[in-house]
């Protein structure tokens, strides 16, 4: 069950606790069972096994769904997949892959980031107006990379903005 939540994009954290999909939700209702014993929202009441989770999340039918899940974890069907579906559901898994490694580092920038910032107000350095315009830019960014990493990386501007980061975190000290 929590391999088909994380490869929708969501993050539980270590209880199987996350935001849930399928409700304007701002704290955590969503709960991940472990062992692959579904899953259930304490809020809007949604719940259920991997595949009703997918077919819901994605808005498509339990078997699209079941057909896109073994694609992206390799486990054989009865049907036969079509090349173009499974050409499909590698093409979706390899973005995510690659969705999450851009994510994953760019998190890292971040809150290197974000400390060279705090850094430079506290010690009122040469990065001291820096850091207060982009503290709380660099703050928010953080939060939406582990809140919706496939969103943010989909925005051209915010990658963009990232990899100026990046070189500025790199050049800091130079």
């Amino acid at each position: 069950m929590r391999q088909a939540v994380e490869y929708c994009g969501l993050k539980p954290d270590r209880r199987g606790l996350c935001l849930c999909p399928f409700h304007p939700d701002r704290h955590p209702s969503l709960k991940i069972y472990p062992d692959g014993k579904g899953f259930y929202c304490f809020t809007c009441g949604a719940g259920g096994d991997p595949i009703t989770f997918v077919a819901r999340y994605r808005e498509i039918s339990n078997a699209a769904a079941a057909r896109e899940l073994a694609a992206a974890f390799s486990i054989p069907l009865q049907a036969p997949m079509s090349y173009r579906e499974k050409r499909e559901a590698e093409r979706t898994a390899r973005r995510r892959k690659e969705t999450a490694a851009w994510a994953k580092r760019a998190g890292i920038y971040m809150k290197v980031y974000r400390g060279l910032l705090c850094d430079a107000i506290r010690e009122r350095n040469e990065h001291f107006e820096e850091g207060l315009k982009n503290l709380t830019w660099a703050e928010y960014m953080m939060e939406q990379l582990e809140e919706n990493p496939e969103q943010v990386y989909e925005d051209r501007k915010a990658v963009k903005k990232i990899g100026t980061i990046e070189e500025r975190v790199n050049h800091w000290y130079l």
